[in-house]
């Protein structure tokens, strides 16, 4: 059916003869005896019945925008180069009596309109409007010739009457629509006056892809404490956008301004906020929003007006102590390619002056000695530990490593004599009372409790 309708509007508007179907587009009638004219033209009234009356004084009076008064021989008055402001009644008298009125009308011929037809809402009316480059004349009009296409039911012709907004500074005119309806139309505007018509182009349109919304309304952007890269972004649906039944969707563009490229979201029906994560530092942004039936009925709207946010600058504080937020942030560039950035910051502040210092305080070579003589003192307990520790690990070894009995008995032994110095130090009987007496259990073997009996492992690892 779709692919049929468009074939119908497609052979509708390549048809030669379609603006006579739409209607005849011809200058409006004037009232019998009203003489008309172009600006600068010149014209000749006659006062009615005395054409005639080639030798007498006619004394003619204009009630226009302002009055004037001629005084002519005969019953014809000539007026040059006549402007708009000319237009009006002008009434002839002989002999100070009202012999006739003559109206004159000059007016200029209507621009060719150009009309465009939009829907803000599925639930409204079609708007056909035209916005003409200068003021019409008083007397210019417009209607709005339509055909309906309908596959199932035939087409149908209309017109409906378009209305001059002195505000607006355009002809508006309303074609009906009933809801869910996807019919074509076929449109052209006729624009006329006294002295001229002028008929547009036609315009085709369907119902519901015809459907564009205003800008979303409200945008507001903000920073975010404690986040440097973040901006917050707030909107709201257009006051033409009925969001009961029919939900928006949403495209959010952003850029720095220094740049020309902008970063494009897509986001979800019905979303009235987002967070950008990944804005510039300390740069300031350029964010703009558009809005488009949830279902892509129609057309994306208009970009809304651009709005400025810069995310938020952290305080910084001077050796003093004191507070301050710059005035100039960082400036970020980017190569031709604009995937690497260079930053740079620029900052001025407003704080009293303070005395600079030009050596260390105090305080701090304090803080310093005592961290390096705390580290002096440990690195030497740890190599005394260690020291200390490897020695008693040494003699455990000695001792463990000295041989071990025979398992059997090497048989007697002849006598031996023991040689002992001149000088013997005195021993001392042990708590039971029985003398030490030096005895061997294998030769080679030293008594251990000798004080004159040292070998080498004993300088080496002394007892």
């Amino acid at each position: 059916m779709l692919a049929v309708g468009c074939t119908l509007l497609l052979a509708l508007l390549a048809a030669p003869a379609v603006a006579l179907v739409l209607g005849s587009c011809r200058a409006l009638e004037v009232a019998d005896g009203t003489v008309t004219s172009l600006p600068g033209a010149t014209v000749t009234l006659i006062c009615p019945g005395k054409e005639a009356a080639g030798n007498v004084t006619i004394h003619w009076e204009f009630s226009g925008s302002q009055n004037r008064t001629w005084t002519a021989r005969g019953s014809t008055l000539v007026l040059r180069a006549v402007q708009i402001s000319d237009t009006g009644d002008y009434s002839c008298f002989l002999d100070d009596h009202l012999v006739g009125t003559v109206p004159l009308l000059v007016d200029v011929p209507p621009e060719e309109p150009k009309i465009s037809c939009f829907r803000k809402n599925p639930l409204v009316n079609a708007i056909c409007e035209w916005r003409p480059s200068s003021t019409p004349s008083p007397t210019t009009k417009a209607v709005l010739f339509a055909k309906k296409i309908n596959t199932t039911n035939g087409k149908s012709d209309f017109w409906v009457p378009c209305q001059y907004s002195q505000q607006l500074k355009s002809f508006s005119c309303q074609v009906e629509i009933l809801e869910g309806d996807k019919v074509y139309h076929i449109v052209s505007l006729c624009v006329a006056n006294s002295v001229g018509s002028k008929s547009s182009p036609n315009v085709a349109f369907q119902s519901l892809k015809m459907v564009q919304p205003d800008p979303p309304a409200n945008l507001v952007v903000s920073a975010i404490p404690g986040r440097p890269r973040w901006l917050k972004v707030s909107w709201q649906d257009p006051e033409s956008w009925d969001p009961s039944y029919y939900f928006l969707k949403f495209e959010l563009r952003y850029r720095p301004v220094w740049s020309k490229t902008f970063t494009v979201w897509l986001l979800q029906a019905a979303q009235h906020q987002c967070v950008i994560h990944d804005a510039l530092r300390g740069v300031n942004h350029v964010i703009q929003i558009r809005g488009k039936e949830e279902f892509d009925l129609g057309q994306w709207s208009e970009w809304s007006p651009e709005v400025t946010g810069t995310p938020w600058i952290e305080p910084r504080t001077t050796p003093a102590g004191i507070t301050w937020s710059p005035t100039q942030v960082s400036v970020e560039d980017y190569d031709n390619h604009e995937d690497q950035y260079r930053s740079s910051t620029e900052a001025t502040s407003v704080v009293a002056p303070v005395r600079e210092s030009s050596s260390v305080s105090l305080p701090t070579f304090l803080v310093a000695g005592g961290s390096l003589a705390f580290g002096l003192l440990l690195c030497a307990f740890i190599i005394l530990r260690l020291r200390k520790k490897w020695k008693s690990q040494a003699m455990k070894e000695s001792k463990t490593t000295s041989p071990p009995p025979p398992p059997y008995s090497l048989g007697p032994l002849k006598p031996a004599f023991l040689l002992l110095p001149l000088l013997t130090p005195s021993r001392s009987r042990d708590s039971s009372g029985s003398d030490h007496t030096v005895s061997h259990s294998c030769l080679g073997v030293r008594d251990a409790q000798s004080p004159y009996d040292n070998g080498n492992r004993d300088y080496l690892f002394p007892r």
